[in-house]
């Protein structure tokens, strides 16, 4: 059973930091309210008693002769707002209603103290109100008037709504902050891993050393067994790599003189057998075999070096690039005669000076204009082109033989690697994969394509051109 992607460190670590943040937020949004409640409801009771002191310091002082709509008055423009809330009040003496609304005389409520203010919930004319009350002994009452005066709950709602959206918005900003706060933080505790992994993967770019030790001095505590391991994981590969190179190179240097004493021998027995054609072609076929088995071994040679060496070759020295295309060109003509394959140069008359090592560019080249010529039927023609624009030179190697289809393109760079198809012509399979090493130490690019006529392969070798001193000059 598959398990799902495993969430990233940032992610896990903002979860952890936030979920807490998010936790309180909510427990505090919860307290907030309650204490929003507390006070809306305490400062909304004040106003509703200075208005009920009103009613009773007004109805103490004019006595029954002012039981008339001024009597309120005051009393209801204390509780007057935006939220315009249904306003009432009464006053009774216990047994009949003295002035004011009959239905709020008439709720059952508990006893009203004297002089003092208490307040109740209630449910008056299906309105929900909250009522406040009081009792006093007015001269000209034979007993104590109870005092009501009911408000209902808009102007509470209303300031509790606003109050509680306040409290949101902020908390909302203090999640939304803590959460950046806490990725930013993420971030910063987590950038020496970062560094690890751009210097891991700067290894793979051309021309680095691969399987150096990673500096365990600026490392974090945290991290430091995970470096250390993949130093360790480095260090064995390097040395497996290294084994399998010097085997490489040491098995190849040991056969090549094998190989040249039985070539030597084959062509003492060609001019032995001279007039005897069956044996003569046999003797061609074996000497074949043997020149495509040094062919290889050269250039397991040329490929165990340039891995070997990649961190100490001098890729930097000034090269021509048109004339070290015509020296290889002249050094292919016997080839190229040999197969009925005309060569032909077009390059700038002046110099193209790039920097690079002109030992590995040469093999480069020579690898690209032999495939050309062993692919090219008779009486084709292979080209080389050199053109230069601002910062680069290209070396563009042209044939009119049956080209790579371009699914095959990527993978004619392996090593070992070769298409299959009837009629094609055996090689090694590592030229392009040469070719493409020495581009990657020269920090340059190969790419396969079709020729202008569309008839063809042409390889184009990309490299940059010569800024710095020269150190040396081809």
């Amino acid at each position: 059973m598959q398990s799902g992607p495993v969430p990233s460190i940032r992610r896990r670590l903002l979860q952890n930091m936030v979920l807490p943040v998010a936790v309180l937020a909510i427990v505090f949004g919860i307290g907030g309210a309650v204490l929003i409640h507390s006070i809306v409801n305490l400062t909304q009771d004040r106003l509703l008693d200075a208005a009920l002191v009103s009613l009773v310091d007004r109805t103490a002082a004019h006595g029954p002769a002012r039981f008339d709509e001024t009597l309120a008055q005051g009393a209801l423009e204390i509780l007057s707002g935006e939220a315009n809330d249904t306003l009432a009040f009464c006053i009774s003496d216990g047994a009949s209603v003295q002035f004011g609304d009959q239905s709020l005389c008439a709720l059952e409520t508990d006893p009203a103290p004297r002089d003092q203010i208490v307040h109740s919930p209630a449910d008056l004319n299906d309105m929900k109100v909250r009522i406040a009350m009081t009792s006093r002994t007015v001269e000209g009452f034979p007993r104590p008037l109870v005092f009501k005066m009911a408000e209902t709950l808009n102007s509470r709602l209303n300031m509790e709504a606003r109050m509680l959206l306040v409290l949101v918005f902020f908390e909302a900003v203090l999640l939304s902050a803590a959460a950046i706060l806490s990725y930013i933080a993420i971030l910063r505790g987590l950038l020496p891993l970062t560094e690890i992994s751009q210097e891991l993967l700067g290894r793979a770019t051309p021309g680095a050393i691969p399987f150096t030790r990673i500096d365990t001095a600026r490392v974090p505590e945290e991290a430091v067994d995970l470096v250390s391991a993949i130093n360790t994981l480095m260090e064995r590969l390097d040395e497996t790599i290294a084994g399998v190179r010097d085997f490489t190179a040491n098995a190849s240097h040991q056969l090549r003189s094998p190989l040249g004493g039985i070539k030597l021998h084959l062509e003492l027995l060609e001019r032995q057998a001279a007039g005897q054609d069956a044996f003569l072609a046999t003797l061609a076929e074996a000497q074949n075999g043997v020149t495509r088995l040094q062919h290889m071994l050269q250039q397991l040679i040329v490929l165990a070096r340039a891995d070997a060496n990649s961190g100490a070759l001098d890729v930097d020295q000034r090269v021509d690039l048109a004339r070290l295309a015509a020296d290889v060109l002249a050094e292919r003509t016997p080839e190229a005669l040999k197969h009925k394959v005309d060569i032909a140069l077009d390059a700038p008359g002046e110099p193209v000076y790039i920097a690079g090592n002109p030992l590995l560019l040469q093999e480069i080249i020579a690898n690209l204009v032999d495939n050309a010529i062993a692919h090219s039927p008779e009486g084709g023609c292979v080209t080389a082109r050199v053109i230069r624009d601002e910062t680069t030179a290209t070396i563009a190697v042209e044939d009119e033989g049956p080209g790579i289809p371009e699914e095959e393109r990527s993978r004619v760079f392996r090593r070992f690697y070769q298409i299959s198809r009837a009629g094609s012509k055996p090689g090694s399979g590592l030229g392009l994969a040469i070719a493409r090493r020495i581009a990657d130490l020269h920090g340059g690019s190969i790419t396969l394509g079709e020729t202008a006529t569309g008839i063809g392969l042409s390889a184009r070798l990309s490299l940059r051109l010569f800024q710095t001193h020269p150190k040396a000059e081809r």
